[in-house]
């Protein structure tokens, strides 16, 4: 059994003061052996008792050391505390003190440079140097104590024979100052071995490693004769549980129905739909049932048949590519109370409405103007200024003024509220200053020239673009293609000072964010961002595609806000949100369509609507939103006020 790390901290400990009693205790039966052998017959044995006592006493309290919390300190503590016991030792060597000396001054060194301190080296000459000098107060003691010829006397030692001579110990002081500097190299020496020898054992082990995988990926390259790896991560899951299942004996029958349910839902191609299955919900009648499918674009089979019903091809009116001489200005009275106005452009709860009346409707084109002065993008990307205002004029006219919702007032509205996600929301951690100015485009033309009919009557009317577009995120491509028509004209050019790499960056991210807000990709991209947001690596700020599927989140919670707006802002909205319904509706009933769930002016139900758009479609993305950005908890909280305003009705 491994010892705990604990018992591993202390094992150095506990080693060096075995060696330090060993070393104390061997010294005593050389005084032994002194007297009782005869080779230093005037050592008495019984003047060793003080230096027992001494030795005792030093590895106690070395014993006690180990209780606090420094190594440093359980090492140095004896290392150093051994000059005492020496210097007994050496007092009563007499004759024999060179002997003893240069044996327990090697025996220190030795135990005590396998302790691995910090600053080993300096300690080891530090001991060194008291070693040394410990010595030479030693031996003067010595002979001033050892000075008795008659052998009677109480206060002095019998004299020694021989007696002290200098020459020899200063000769004696040089070899233990050599024989320091030589324990010095060798500990240097030792060190550069054992690290030259770990270098050498991990690069063995590399190597071991390196062969190991080189042989699995031989093998693998032979089993898989030779063909390169084309397999997706999600099929190598499938495979990796396919194996699981069937080389498990031991998993029973439960186990691997519901492993093999798993497997089934992962090969799919539903992995991120969400099956709107309302049957024997109480909470959601067939109003509401039809509402959510048509708002998905996923037709239920009776609306199906009429469509196959329906003559291809019934075209809507041919779009002209518009250009205009006409510039937004106000006169000095007005100007003063928008730029008053558009000072609290960051705020949640902006009214976009009391800027187009005070701009004779044309919202987009000052609260854009704006948010790109602000922003410094026109500097930053050499937008020229005419070219700026010609396109942003264009884009605003471009937007139906007789729409009650899809018109320039909800452009400017998702503008304003993805501004406050970068802004105060902490989105722009997760953005480049390319990606907020392809932003900030994406929500100007997001919805430029919708018809005010949505892709599902598109799509069920076989109209021209739905069939241009292969019923696929109709409204959002023709958005974004009429809108980069506007952009290529040279006179509202603001590309120009893009290089080639940003041109292309800038159209990808501005094309992948205004076809996210198709809502019949709602409930995918939502289930994607849930995905990678509950991984352990989570969103990149530096990798593109963590930041374009955070961005495609950004836009569609900026496209949907309104019911998380203030509940005046969200009842305004509301209005306008049902008048372009029941318009839809009217032109289905026109044209014998059945009317689509909410869409019915003679039955009408606001406040049932916005309670399921709020419960179904804003709640569960914003609190998924909230759970990336917690700054935007203030949609979340306007959500559910506003849920219970509309309970109330």
């Amino acid at each position: 059994m491994q010892p705990s790390p604990v018992q591993s901290h202390w094992l150095p400990v506990a080693e060096h003061g075995l060696q330090s009693a060993v070393m104390y205790t061997f010294f005593i039966f050389l005084l032994i052996s002194a007297q009782f052998l005869n080779w230093a017959p005037n050592i008495r044995f019984i003047s060793g008792v003080p230096y027992v006592m001494v030795c005792i006493v030093i590895i106690e309290v070395s014993r006690l050391c180990t209780t606090l919390d420094s190594t440093t300190i359980h090492m140095l503590f004896p290392f150093y505390m051994s000059l005492a016991p020496f210097g007994l030792l050496c007092f009563f060597s007499r004759e024999a003190h060179i002997i003893t000396s240069i044996l327990f001054f090697c025996c220190s060194l030795i135990i005590y440079l396998q302790s691995g301190v910090p600053a080993l080296q300096v300690h080891v000459m530090i001991y060194i140097l008291l070693f040394i000098l410990e010595y030479a107060v030693i031996i003067i003691a010595m002979m001033l104590y050892y000075v008795d010829s008659t052998q009677i006397s109480f206060s002095a030692g019998r004299i020694l024979s021989p007696g002290i001579r200098w020459g020899e110990e200063i000769t004696f002081l040089i070899s233990l100052g050599l024989i320091g500097v030589a324990f010095l190299l060798m500990e240097k020496f030792v060190k550069l071995y054992a690290s030259t020898l770990l270098d050498h054992s991990n690069n063995i082990k590399n190597l071991e490693h390196e062969k190991e995988q080189l042989l699995r990926e031989l093998r693998a390259f032979k089993n898989t004769e030779e063909k390169v790896d084309l397999d997706a991560p999600i099929q190598k899951v499938i495979a990796s549980l396919q194996d699981m299942m069937n080389n498990s004996p031991d998993m029973d029958a439960a186990t691997k129905e519901q492993m093999q349910n798993v497997i089934n839902i992962l090969g799919s191609n539903q992995l991120y739909s969400v099956k709107l299955d309302f049957e024997n919900k109480p909470q959601v009648d067939s109003e509401m049932s039809s509402f959510l499918h048509t708002l998905l674009e996923v037709a239920p089979e009776e609306r199906k048949k009429k469509m196959d019903e329906l003559r291809i091809g019934e075209a809507l009116q041919q779009r002209h590519v518009k250009t205009t001489r006409f510039m937004p200005s106000l006169d000095s009275a007005l100007a003063k109370q928008v730029d008053i106005l558009l000072e609290k452009v960051d705020d949640w709860d902006f009214d976009i409405f009391q800027v187009a009346e005070l701009t004779n409707n044309r919202p987009l084109f000052f609260v854009a103007y704006s948010l790109f002065q602000q922003h410094d993008l026109m500097r930053a990307f050499q937008i020229d200024d005419n070219n700026m205002r010609r396109f942003l004029a264009v884009i605003e006219e471009g937007y139906e003024a007789s729409n009650p919702y899809h018109n320039a007032v909800h452009a400017a509205d998702v503008l304003q509220t993805l501004n406050y996600m970068i802004v105060h929301g902490g989105l722009n951690k997760y953005m480049t200053q390319l990606d907020i100015f392809a932003s900030l485009i994406a929500a100007i033309i997001h919805d430029y020239e919708h018809p005010g009919l949505n892709n599902a009557y598109q799509i069920n009317t076989s109209s021209e673009l739905a069939v241009r577009y292969n019923d696929r995120s109709v409204l959002e491509n023709y958005h974004t293609a009429s809108a980069f028509s506007i952009m290529y004209d040279e006179a509202n050019n603001i590309m120009g000072g893009l290089s080639e790499g940003q041109r292309r960056e800038f159209r990808e991210t501005v094309v992948t964010m205004v076809l996210a807000t198709d809502m019949a990709q709602h409930f995918e991209l939502l289930s994607k961002f849930k995905s990678k947001l509950s991984g352990n690596e989570g969103f990149d700020p530096k990798d593109r595609k963590d930041r374009l599927m955070v961005l495609q989140i950004a836009i569609k919670c900026s496209d949907i806000s309104n019911p998380s707006k203030n509940t005046y802002l969200c009842c305004q909205w509301a209005k306008h949100v049902m008048e372009e319904f029941y318009r839809q509706g009217d032109e289905e009933t026109r044209k014998g369509l059945p009317v689509s769930a909410f869409m019915d002016r003679s039955k009408p139900s606001e406040p049932k609507c916005q309670i399921g758009f709020i419960d179904f479609i804003v709640a569960p993305i914003y609190e998924t939103w909230a759970q990336f950005l917690p700054q935007m908890e203030i949609a979340s909280k306007n959500l559910e006020l506003n849920k219970q305003y509309w309970k109330k009705q």
